[in-house]
């Protein structure tokens, strides 16, 4: 049993292991999914994992050493007499098909289940990483409600098993002195025809003692074991997923004097979770190396989008996009995304120190650059003030920063990496207007320094564009109009209906 036991608990650290890696692995469009939200994963990763190892620990060994006991038994009866041997078999049969058909019922009932719960998970993350939000609100009771009404749910779906299980175990039970009263009867008459001796008798209930011993301690793990085949399962749908776009690839073309240059040809692209919105229609855009390029436009237009394609986190629907003429779909893929820095309009920061958020990913980092990015970024000062200076934590997702200073370490982080392109989505929204004004002259500097960097901006603010080398305008998923900030001014046209909104506001 030791050694079942040890053996089981490896088996699952390596299958948590491998299934965290298949995660990893998978395209963007597998997390959009509403079965595959951060509350389901989290709870097959963790019970899940544990409903295997119940089933393939010490618990495995108990199950072996009862079906060896079982076939032993078997094996002895047919010696003494094969006739009541037979009979007892097919009453095993019926029992083992029995508890196969709770086994697949329970595995069902426990999918069921475990889709309920990983949304009640997902609730409750989603609530603890927005406490502040929920406080502000005053929706305790109704947060409350919810996860109540899941748990309800779950519960349910648990009652059921249980009724379930309980009526099949009591057919199992039950039907036990019912089979004895007619096995008992058959020997009765064979002792009298003299066709049986005692002494047989007396082995072949002792093979029908230990047979049915075995039935009810392996009935009693059906629901167990329905919990294993279910989680079990899950986790091979997993392994066997062959993702879109594969995150783990080394295939894949790695451009040698990468020059920067970015072509979007006649793309069209929809959501995989959102098929009939069709978000870019012949999108057509070429960026030249060393140009600044600001995408601006109404929400929901698809200037994030272009983004997101343009690291691969999608593929498109038609068209292709190209990095110096050559397909983003045959180059490698951490090639391609090493190219990139993103500073996003939705800061994410780790539970670390400054200094590793504005490293990440980066092995060794010199603090020396940690410190020119930072100051390019206008945080630096900030940093030094605080007593613990680089190494303060900053909290889960920089919950001990303000908005702008979170934006403002995202911007550091998009620039110690040095990218060949600059991706800044909203980047100096959360930022106030001298904040703004003096990151947005270190990007202008930064482009300056560096005049083979290609940068491209989404913009809300269009004050923060005015130095870009071309605006493009999105409509409608397509390009309205381009030019500079004063041609696009001159012609009166969507941006310059925008600009004075914006103004105005």
């Amino acid at each position: 049993h030791t050694a079942f036991a040890v053996s089981g608990s490896k088996l699952t650290q390596k299958l948590r292991a491998k299934a965290f890696a298949q995660l990893l692995r998978q395209e963007m469009a597998y997390f959009d999914l509403p079965e595959n939200h951060s509350g389901s994963i989290s709870n097959r990763l963790s019970s899940e994992a544990l409903s295997n190892q119940e089933l393939l620990g010490a618990r495995l060994g108990v199950i072996c050493e009862a079906m060896a006991t079982l076939g032993f038994g078997i094996l002895l009866g047919f010696v003494f007499s094969w006739e009541l041997t037979l009979i007892v078999f097919a009453y095993i049969i019926c029992m083992f098909l029995l508890a196969f058909f709770q086994i697949r019922w329970q595995a069902r009932l426990n999918k069921c289940s475990e889709h309920i719960l990983g949304q009640a998970s997902a609730l409750a993350t989603e609530v603890l990483h927005n406490m502040r939000t929920v406080k502000q609100l005053s929706i305790e009771y109704e947060i409350l409600q919810q996860f109540s009404h899941l748990v309800n749910q779950a519960f349910t779906v648990r009652r059921n098993d249980t009724v379930i299980s309980g009526l099949l175990l009591s057919i199992c039970w039950g039907s036990q002195p019912f089979f004895l009263y007619i096995l008992y009867w058959i020997v009765l008459v064979r002792l009298e025809s003299n066709e049986m001796h005692d002494k047989d008798t007396l082995m072949v209930f002792a093979f029908v003692t230990f047979a049915f011993e075995t039935l009810r301690f392996i009935n009693t793990l059906t629901r167990q074991m329905g919990s294993s085949l279910s989680a079990a399962r899950g986790f091979f749908d997993l392994f066997d997923r062959t993702p879109t776009i594969d995150n783990g690839s080394v295939d894949g073309r790695q451009l040698e004097n990468f020059q920067g240059q970015i072509e979007f040809n006649q793309v069209e692209f929809s959501y995989p979770s959102r098929p009939t919105i069709r978000v870019l229609n012949k999108f057509q855009l070429t960026i030249e190396p060393g140009q600044w390029v600001a995408l601006v436009g109404r929400s929901g237009c698809g200037k994030s989008t272009v983004i997101q394609l343009l690291q691969r986190f999608y593929d498109v629907t038609h068209g292709k996009v190209c990095l110096d003429g050559v397909d983003i779909r045959d180059l490698n893929i951490h090639w391609l995304r090493s190219q990139f820095s993103l500073a996003n309009q939705e800061p994410i920061l780790f539970d670390m120190t400054i200094a590793e958020n504005i490293a990440y990913g980066k092995v060794n980092p010199s603090l020396e650059d940690i410190i020119e990015a930072a100051t390019k970024a206008n945080i630096h000062q900030f940093v030094i003030s605080l007593p613990q200076g680089y190494e303060t934590r900053v909290g889960a997702k920089g919950s001990h920063l303000s908005g702008g200073q979170k934006q403002r370490i995202v911007i550091a982080r998009a620039l110690f990496r040095q990218p060949k392109v600059l991706l800044l989505d909203e980047a100096t929204s959360a930022m106030d207007s001298y904040n703004e004004q003096i990151v947005q002259r270190a990007l202008v500097q930064a482009q300056t320094e560096d005049p083979n960097r290609t940068s491209l901006t989404i913009a809300h603010r269009l004050s923060t564009i005015h130095s870009c080398d071309v605006i493009h305008v999105l409509s409608k998923g397509h390009i309205e109009e381009s030019g500079t900030h004063t041609e696009l001014m001159q012609k009166h046209g969507l941006y310059y209906h925008m600009y004075v909104q914006t103004t105005i506001e």
